[in-house]
């Protein structure tokens, strides 16, 4: 652990926020998949549940934990790095976890200013923090977008996922956040009367990541709280996931070369 501590000392550790325009489409399996596929690269990763109401990353990961998010609130004006990583839950992975509340009525004991703080001190301590934000923009799940240095819009093969999605991108295009959008559709190899190769017309993105449909293989990780990237590495699924953590991270790898060279230039010019 002490290692991969300080690879991160040097510099901020970033935020992926994944969201979606509605619920049951697959966010939450994502989140943990990705969080667990990052890990295996040998990097810190923590996940924070952003569904305040009725988070299932806990469910999904098969973890009872001893704090949560709630629990870091309450305590939020004495919170630094150290003091936020011991609320903590470690899953066999590697991969740590700040749970959703207990009870959906602590939800609205959670303010986007606390959020954004635990985020900021994160940060310190982990190379990716990935929030499994509530559906819709609202509220606190549009300030995790405006700090998070890359967004995951997950949305499938239903019409009214897709409806809903268009309205998201067109929104964040109308916020300047539309930049670092990534667009993933989950389950594209679904029985549906829309074709996967008709949604980058409607939605007017052409990068777009697919999850192909392993509905059984989902339902069984969820059930089980075992992530698929662990309990089956080899299958489609497993295999879609890993190469969109490699396009992730790659991606990441090329910002930062970006922003090196702006400074270089900055100090050659100065």
């Amino acid at each position: 652990m002490a290692e991969k501590e300080n690879s991160t000392s040097s510099q901020q550790g970033k935020v992926i926020a994944v969201c979606s325009a509605k619920g049951g489409i697959g966010k939450t399996l994502i989140s943990v998949n990705l969080a667990v596929a990052l890990n295996k690269k040998n990097l810190n990763v923590c996940i924070i549940d952003g569904d305040f109401q009725f988070g299932d990353v806990s469910v999904a990961l098969d973890l009872t934990p001893t704090f949560t998010i709630k629990e870091v609130v309450e305590e939020i004006d004495d919170m630094n790095e150290e003091a936020v990583y011991s609320f903590l839950t470690k899953h066999p992975s590697g991969v740590m976890v700040l749970s959703a509340p207990e009870r959906p009525e602590f939800a609205d004991l959670i303010t986007s200013n606390s959020v954004i703080k635990i985020i900021e001190e994160l940060r310190k301590k982990f190379d990716y923090i990935i929030v499994d934000s509530g559906a819709g923009i609202q509220g606190t799940t549009l300030d995790i977008m405006e700090v998070s240095d890359e967004i995951l819009i997950i949305t499938n093969l239903e019409m009214t996922a897709l409806k809903n999605t268009k309205l998201i991108l067109e929104t964040l295009k109308q916020l300047e956040l539309f930049e670092k959008t990534q667009l993933i559709v989950n389950r594209y190899t679904m029985e549906s009367l829309i074709k996967a190769s008709e949604v980058p017309k409607m939605l007017g993105q052409d990068n777009i990541i697919s999850i192909p449909n392993n509905f059984k293989l989902a339902s069984q990780s969820l059930n089980l709280g075992i992530p698929f990237v662990i309990s089956q590495s080899k299958s489609d699924l497993s295999k879609a996931v890993f190469q969109m953590t490699e396009t992730i991270v790659s991606k990441q790898g090329v910002d930062k070369r970006e922003k090196e060279k702006k400074s270089m230039f900055k100090k050659l010019f100065k």
